[in-house]
């Protein structure tokens, strides 16, 4: 068996949730390291954790909701609690629609094995009035 390293685990998870996001109906406005897409845009960090703009894995937009989808992938070999980790979580979640006012929801994939781990951080670092906005997808392609 092959074993993957992060970088090529990560690209994986990025694949699994754009074909998730194309079912879904959502219209893509950028993905990060897939040749021929357009990159996503940083968006903007209002004085979160490290005070950097953030480039999500995914940019997309969910037509019918009139609302922002960002999708991050996450592999859980110490990726989940950097500061880097936390000020993407609440970058992206401090996003709205100039037009409609809506949250952005965020969409979160992760190996099948990490996603106890993953929720434990979410209800440990993320605001419970953010919880809504989190979508967490157990990954069908990464096991661990």
């Amino acid at each position: 068996m092959h074993l993957r390293n992060d970088a090529e685990k990560h690209q994986l998870l990025v694949e699994e949730l754009l074909t998730i996001f194309i079912k879904l109906g959502f219209r893509i406005l950028g993905v990060d390291g897939l040749t021929g897409a357009p990159r996503a845009e940083k968006l903007h960090n209002d004085g979160y954790g490290d005070q950097e703009d953030k480039t999500p894995d995914i940019y997309a937009l969910d037509e019918k909701q009139g609302r922002y989808i960002i999708g991050e992938a996450k592999t859980g070999d110490n990726d989940f609690e950097t500061e880097h980790a936390l000020t993407q979580y609440n970058v992206f979640l401090d996003q709205f629609d100039g037009k409609t006012g809506q949250q952005a929801m965020l969409y979160v994939v992760v190996p099948s094995s990490r996603v106890p781990e993953f929720n434990s951080l979410i209800t440990h670092y993320i605001h419970p009035d953010y919880w809504e906005s989190i979508v967490l997808v157990s990954s069908e392609t990464q096991p661990e």
